[in-house]
């Protein structure tokens, strides 16, 4: 992966931090949505996140792609 992609996926790991955050909840606050704690620490941690996990995450978060999009 280059220099690029890992700031990119860094930056969204980090943003997907930052929308938990802002609805109050920890790591295990999605259980009832279907998300485990472990899929939402591998995400944040910019390990292994695939398109369908990064999905998961946002709609469970109620953000869509488009809250994403300024990155460049």
């Amino acid at each position: 992966m280059s220099d690029y992609h890992r700031k990119r996926l860094e930056a969204i790991s980090m943003l997907l931090k930052e929308m938990r955050l802002a609805d109050g909840k920890n790591q295990d606050g999605y259980i009832d949505d279907g998300l485990t704690r472990r899929q939402i620490q591998t995400s944040e941690s910019g390990r292994n996140m695939t398109l369908i996990k990064l999905f998961s995450l946002l709609d469970c978060y109620g953000y869509t792609l488009k809250d994403i999009d300024w990155i460049d």
